[in-house]
């Protein structure tokens, strides 16, 4: 993976004397290194057991609700220290493009960063 985010949102447990049921809903989106897609919307279906040492996962079944593998629109952040488009409210100059033409954020001065 070129990177992943996972975002786990929160879900449901029933419990049932040392057993338990789970359920927990899931997004992921990502880059692999390839430059492919990655987004999903998806449900862990978990048991969970009690044991001497706590609760423990006794089975995970993870169900895709949805997939997409059409290219992602976004980007990863600028680098900390930098503006962006609209902080400054103008595009950057052509000595701040990147790969493939693409616009890169102007990076702070120290005399811009006192005047925000």
């Amino acid at each position: 993976m070129g990177f992943l985010v996972q975002n786990v949102q929160p879900g449901a447990v029933r419990l049932d004397g040392d057993t338990a049921d789970g359920r927990v809903y899931i997004e992921e989106f990502g880059r692999l290194r390839n430059g492919s897609s990655h987004l999903n919307h998806a449900l862990y279906h978990d048991r969970y057991r009690r044991t001497a040492d706590g609760w423990r996962f006794s089975e995970r079944v993870y169900e895709v609700r949805y997939a997409d593998s059409a290219a992602l629109a976004g980007a990863p952040p600028p680098a900390a220290g930098t503006r962006t488009l609209m902080e400054t409210g103008s595009p950057p100059s052509a000595s701040h493009r990147g790969p493939g033409g693409r616009a890169h954020p102007t990076p702070f001065t120290r005399d811009q960063e006192s005047h925000r």
